[in-house]
């Protein structure tokens, strides 16, 4: 295999750095993530060529990755932090689509342009790679194709799911359901879950789960005094009846 890279950095638009430790010798087989992200499937000689082709982007807290409707130039594994995937409403709200969690990649799109906004809700790493490399890693290497389309179909699973809890949960029931998969979301990035981190505030929660922060509030205080969590910090939560949160999540 004989990759060169097609880009030399981020494209227009993106608010990413280049870091001087991205094409370390080892720096993908070392990588936090790399068990879980779509690039599992290379060999230690694959992933030894992979190095030569991403760049690391650091964003800060609250900063934008990309923006609905930019040229769809480069995908990203996310290393560590969160980022908020919403998209622009004809009114000018924002309805928050997802959520992204280390090991997890944004960036596909099937016409070329980005179908969503990506900001950061903490501080940020993520590993970039250009459209054009991801293309034909992907011809050279037919597994990794394979592994990329389960995870997008685990993603699209997960906007399905979304819908679902949209349209026929109540607020407890969308609230639970809403850490529950967050709590499988950590769980399989190697992240802590007791007590579960809550990147997002509880603003970003109700635009997700299509309610008012005052509801999403109340929510969380009901499942506090009926014992089935606990909230050691306003952006963490400790869950002590993991039964009684799974009867609500499935509704």
């Amino acid at each position: 295999m004989n990759l060169t890279r097609a880009d030399d950095g981020p494209s227009p638009g993106l608010n990413c750095g280049r870091r001087n430790s991205s094409s370390s010798v080892g720096f993908c087989r070392k990588c936090a993530v790399q068990t879980r992200a779509f690039c599992a499937a290379l060999d230690d000689a694959a992933l030894a060529q992979l190095e030569q082709l991403h760049t690391i982007c650091d964003l800060a807290d609250e900063e934008n990755l990309f923006t609905e409707g930019d040229p769809a130039a480069a995908f990203f594994t996310v290393l560590k932090g969160a980022l908020r995937l919403s998209k622009s409403l004809p009114d000018g709200r924002r309805q928050i689509t997802g959520f992204a969690l280390p090991g997890e990649f944004i960036g596909l799109a099937a016409e070329q342009l980005y179908v969503h906004n990506a900001d950061a809700l903490t501080d940020v790493s993520l590993c970039r790679f250009s459209i054009l490399d991801l293309e034909r890693i992907g011809e050279e290497f037919p597994k990794m194709n394979s592994r990329l389309l389960a995870m997008t179909n685990s993603s699209l699973s997960l906007a399905q799911d979304h819908m679902l809890l949209l349209g026929r949960m109540n607020a407890l029931e969308k609230t639970a359901n809403f850490l529950c998969g967050l709590i499988d979301r950590a769980a399989a990035a190697d992240q802590p879950t007791d007590p579960l981190a809550l990147p997002m505030c509880r603003a970003d929660i109700a635009d997700y789960l299509g309610l008012t922060i005052e509801t999403v509030s109340r929510t969380f205080t009901r499942l506090k005094v009926d014992k089935i969590i606990s909230l050691p910090e306003h952006n963490r939560v400790r869950v002590n009846d993991t039964a009684a949160l799974l009867r609500l999540a499935e509704g």
